[in-house]
């Protein structure tokens, strides 16, 4: 299950809703068909204390973790899809940023595969 992680600046919240900005994020990821409906576990960290450049500016960035396999061409295109929805959505955000990793298969856990062992 492919995990979001974004960070924000505490003040984003006079430009979007909270609720909304994760509903938007993980509405860009569901529309990219990488992941299913309701596979995407998205969460949203808003910082007090931050600086962006020197000084204290809107940011968010986001961390994408999903399963390795998929090719450089779904990253990109997973990762623009989301950062042009949130360049549209807060246009005077000038740090918008997205990183996708991989996790690896091989070690990763969750619950299901962690009880299914003997």
């Amino acid at each position: 299950m492919p995990h979001c992680l974004i960070e924000g600046s505490s003040s984003l919240t006079r430009l979007i809703e909270p609720a909304e900005l994760v509903r938007l994020v993980d509405s860009c990821a569901t529309a990219s068909e990488l992941f299913g409906p309701g596979e995407v576990k998205v969460r949203l960290a808003l910082y007090e204390h931050f600086s962006v450049g020197g000084a204290q500016k809107d940011f968010v960035h986001l961390i994408f973790y999903i399963l390795s396999g998929r090719t450089q061409a779904q990253k990109v295109a997973l990762s623009r899809r989301i950062v042009r929805a949130l360049v549209e959505r807060l246009p005077a955000v000038n740090a918008i940023s997205l990183d996708v990793r991989d996790i690896e298969r091989e070690s990763f856990s969750n619950k299901r595969n962690c009880m299914s062992d003997s």
